[in-house]
């Protein structure tokens, strides 16, 4: 069809696509980290953009409302498109989904699109690629990623690895992939390890629902929740989901695991007030393998930690009833624990002058520094 013969402007054209933009940032420097060149207003602002922070916040939104008749209208608008070559059709369904959070209502889309048994054709694939290529909307590049995913392109794997390297694709990557290959999860693991914060998370959560590999489970609990702005945010989901006490209740420990699993003790005393079904063994075995072995400021944080818990514990069981402690992990601790803190190596932490300075921290500055650090 003639450009002269549109009745609507592309909305696509003459802007900067936003594979471009991730494939050179430097070429296209913004004012602000990471930002998009498309510039959208941020659903939830915290002040600054994060790659996918937006559509992590609307992942867990449970009261999400979606209009079928919207869904049937982009669907409608996406066989006009890709059956009839229809350029209007095209813009109209480019601005619904220029418009719309993808992340709210993309798997209803799949479904609308499946319920109407529309056959895979080169032109499906084609739209996909182009979508990804050269939208220069978020959304609209997200839905192409989707779009190749279910028409198993599997010739456009580098192409969406290559996207994924941004964290506000990486999550929708990682769902295309699953369509794609069997090795999806461990591609996913490639794309993410050096990636930070909420497309890492996102990504984590695919891993943890959907891949059944061993390996998977291990890395999950290892490294699943670092890189992140706080390890509280899915830590919890990677030891539950990726069942730590099967790692935990074996002789030896990697030295990856024993990290996770320090992260994890830190984190359980310090949110003591919410329920955690096997916090109390998950403490105990903790003890049983490092009493005797591990010294240094993470053991001493974590000691001090349990007497404080211990004290408290002495007047209120409620800590004790939430991480689930038995009345035999429980003692077994506080043995540990009160035979911990008499020795000499905890004593001459305990009785460092919090202020001595080792350029360039005093000593406090060290342990809150190490402390902070051990699940980044």
């Amino acid at each position: 069809m003639e450009r002269e013969s549109l009745d609507k402007k592309l909305p696509w054209e003459n802007r900067l696509s936003i594979f471009r933009f991730v494939q050179n940032p430097l070429k296209y420097v913004t004012d602000e980290f990471d930002c998009l060149p498309d510039r959208i207003p941020l659903r939830h602002d915290i002040g600054i953009y994060f790659p996918a922070y937006d559509d992590y916040m609307d992942y867990y939104q449970f009261d999400k409302e979606i209009n079928p008749e919207f869904i049937k209208r982009l669907a409608d608008m996406f066989e006009a498109c890709v059956n009839q070559g229809n350029i209007n059709a095209k813009i109209e369904f480019y601005n619904l989904l220029k418009k719309f959070p993808i992340i709210n209502y993309h798997r209803n889309f799949i479904d609308e699109i499946s319920k109407r048994r529309i056959v895979v054709t080169p032109q499906i694939k084609e739209l996909g690629r182009w979508m990804v290529m050269e939208a220069p909307d978020r959304e609209v590049v997200k839905m192409g990623i989707i779009i190749l995913g279910i028409s198993h392109d599997v010739d456009s794997i580098p192409l969406l690895k290559s996207i994924a390297k941004h964290g506000e694709f990486t999550y929708y990557v990682g769902s295309a992939l699953y369509e794609l290959t069997p090795q999806w999860d461990l591609m996913l693991i490639d794309i993410i390890e050096p990636l930070y914060y909420w497309g890492r998370v996102m990504a984590v959560t695919l891993l943890l629902d959907y891949s059944l590999r061993e390996e998977v489970r291990k890395w999950c609990v290892r490294y699943g929740f670092r890189h992140n702005y706080s390890p509280d945010y899915n830590i919890e989901d990677c030891m539950k989901q990726g069942d730590i006490l099967k790692d935990m209740r074996k002789e030896k420990w990697d030295e990856p695991l024993l990290r996770a699993v320090q992260v994890y003790v830190v984190f359980l005393l310090e949110n003591a007030r919410y329920s955690y079904k096997n916090g109390g063994e998950v403490i105990r075995l903790y003890l049983k393998y490092t009493i005797g072995k591990r010294r240094g400021y993470v053991q001493f944080h974590i000691i001090r930690q349990l007497c404080e818990f211990l004290k408290i514990t002495e007047k209120d069981k409620t800590f004790v009833e939430n991480l689930n402690m038995s009345e035999e992990d429980y003692s077994d601790i506080w043995i540990d624990v009160y035979k911990e803190i008499k020795k000499p190596w905890f004593q001459k932490l305990l009785g460092e002058n919090r202020t001595y300075r080792t350029y360039p921290y005093t000593t406090q500055e060290r342990l809150d520094n190490v402390v902070r650090n051990l699940g980044f």
